[in-house]
């Protein structure tokens, strides 16, 4: 059975766990080359949401979402058109091991995130969402989205696949739409 928990303090264990779970589930050069200090400057900064996917006692994946205008400094030479919201969160990440794709288990993140959210008093979240394993689509699915454009080679992706800027809103209404499974099959990887 899989279960969600929201990680609002830094613990060296989770930090271990997160680990694995981006080392395994990209490729050697998406992850990032200082990814211990990164991921636990993330997990000791209260502006960080982490949310961990848990199945039976084994953590199977991770999302990480950071202020919007965090990030703004570090893309606004890959994507010009991003603009400031203070209102917004940044999916920065998201990462599934790969034998625990498909089991819906990015929709019960998403819900979290959603939620977590909500309580900041934040109803609009942006993204870099993959083209190729359908996180762009699963995106649209769930959420009303307010923009959307396409990049066709994204440097984070070394220029070799296209990735979708995705801004939406949300609030409960969205939350009950369903994504199909078969979608959720062909997962690959994340962000």
């Amino acid at each position: 059975m899989q279960t969600v928990e929201v990680v609002n303090e830094f613990n060296k264990e989770i930090l271990r766990d997160i680990l694995f779970i981006h080392r395994n589930a990209f490729s050697p050069e998406w992850v990032y080359i200082d990814d211990e200090v990164y991921y636990r400057m993330k997990l000791r900064d209260k502006n960080s949401i982490n949310i961990l996917l848990n199945e039976d006692e084994l953590r199977i994946g991770h999302l990480l979402a950071i202020p919007h205008n965090d990030v703004l400094e570090e893309l606004k030479e890959d994507d010009t058109e991003m603009k400031e919201d203070s209102m917004s969160y940044y999916i920065e990440t998201v990462a599934i091991l790969p034998d625990f794709r498909g089991r819906k288990g990015f929709s019960q993140m998403l819900e979290h995130l959603i939620h977590e959210l909500k309580m900041r008093g934040i109803h609009k979240l942006s993204l870099h969402a993959r083209v190729l394993n359908n996180l762009s689509t699963i995106i649209q699915n769930k959420l009303r989205i307010t923009e959307i454009r396409r990049i066709d080679k994204w440097k984070y992706h070394d220029y070799k696949e296209p990735t979708d800027y995705i801004e939406a809103v949300f609030d409960s209404s969205n939350l009950v739409r369903t994504i199909s499974t078969a979608i959720l099959d062909k997962q690959t990887s994340f962000v």
